[in-house]
């Protein structure tokens, strides 16, 4: 094999080229040596960074962009958090699109269009106007106007399941993934044409939300493909309904026009487990390492039929302390189709 270049240091520089200029007098020879090898220097760095340009698995972000354009795969921007929120006061009463709210986490939110109130509360579409998680809210919290808007109540409950959909720009590393993915399979397998894994890879392009997805060919008949998103920084790893209708809107722009496509969430397949730590082992913070290692081991579980063996808990635990029994489960756990593994209940004294 041939040879890994490695770049010289400085100082190998300098001793190099101090020894090619043996023959001069001292006094000429060190400041000659210094200038010659921070110049060299210079120059191995630069040929040290066209060679990371010459791959988007080692580019820099910037000329990632140049990468990313050549397969059209676009960053995934941040994404805003809506949902509906019910609003109640006088019948006949309206409010008025881009009307500005509140909420409690200091986000402000917009009406997207005009509604007239009825008898009881009527329900009125809202967004955040900043993109990113923050605007992202639960069933039942409140949105407060602005400004008051005369024979409505000024504060307004927002249904479930919440204000959802919001999520921060794709990561470099997600977004280097994805070109090196579309590269490896423009290369080897052609264009996406409607393969399994060009759902996967599509439901990926719809949402920075997104982890994977699983694929059941011709589970509604012959001919049709259901894609269930999976997103693991979501509660459950489960898609909201504003990643559904992300996933479906880029699958309407994308697949083959004859395509019968569905889109819906995965099942839950919830595993439960049951940890005897020793006295001396057992603390809050113990307990809250073994649940984040418990939940990142089950993650790496996406395929269609995924099985999170038992020895995999072992050593997930294992990274975290020696001193512990694994009560449960008996044995392994293997997801039904359409199901994704979900850490259930974690229980630490049987």
């Amino acid at each position: 094999m041939p040879a890994t270049y490695e770049r010289p240091s400085y100082a190998t520089l300098a001793a190099r080229i101090s020894a090619d200029l043996a023959t001069m007098p001292a006094v000429l020879r060190g400041p000659l040596a210094s200038a010659w090898a921070m110049a060299c220097h210079g120059q191995h760095g630069f040929l040290e960074w066209i060679d990371r340009q010459c791959s988007p698995l080692t580019c820099d972000e910037e000329r990632l962009y140049d990468w990313a354009s050549l397969y059209r795969v676009g960053r995934l921007p941040a994404s805003p958090a809506a949902g509906t929120a019910l609003a109640t006061g006088a019948a006949g009463a309206q409010i008025l699109a881009n009307t500005a709210l509140r909420g409690p986490n200091a986000r402000d939110y917009t009406v997207q269009s005009a509604v007239t109130l009825g008898s009881g509360p009527t329900p009125i579409a809202v967004r955040c106007t900043d993109a990113g998680t923050g605007g992202n809210l639960g069933a039942g919290a409140s949105l407060m106007m602005i400004d008051p808007t005369p024979g409505v109540a000024s504060t307004l409950a927002i249904a479930a399941p919440g204000l959802t959909g919001g999520a921060e720009e794709e990561s470099t590393e997600d977004w280097r993934a994805r070109v090196t993915d579309e590269w490896q399979v423009a290369v080897t397998r052609g264009a996406r044409s409607g393969k399994p894994e060009d759902y996967r890879f599509w439901a990926r392009s719809a949402h920075p939300s997104i982890t994977t997805a699983l694929v059941q060919p011709h589970v509604l008949g012959i001919g049709t493909v259901l894609v269930r998103p999976i997103c693991n920084t979501l509660p459950n790893r489960l898609p909201t309904q504003a990643v559904l209708d992300a996933v479906a809107d880029y699958l309407y722009n994308t697949a083959p026009a004859t395509a019968d496509w569905r889109v819906a969430a995965p099942i839950p397949h919830y595993v439960d487990i049951t940890v005897l730590l020793a006295p001396a082992a057992d603390s809050s913070a113990v307990r809250a390492d073994i649940t984040a290692a418990l939940t990142a081991a089950i993650a790496t579980e996406t395929t269609e039929n995924a099985e999170l063996l038992r020895s995999e808990i072992d050593a997930a635990i294992g990274t975290i302390t020696s001193q512990y029994t694994l009560a449960a489960p008996a044995g392994n756990t293997l997801a039904a189709p359409g199901e994704v593994l979900v850490l259930g209940t974690l229980k630490w004294q049987p």
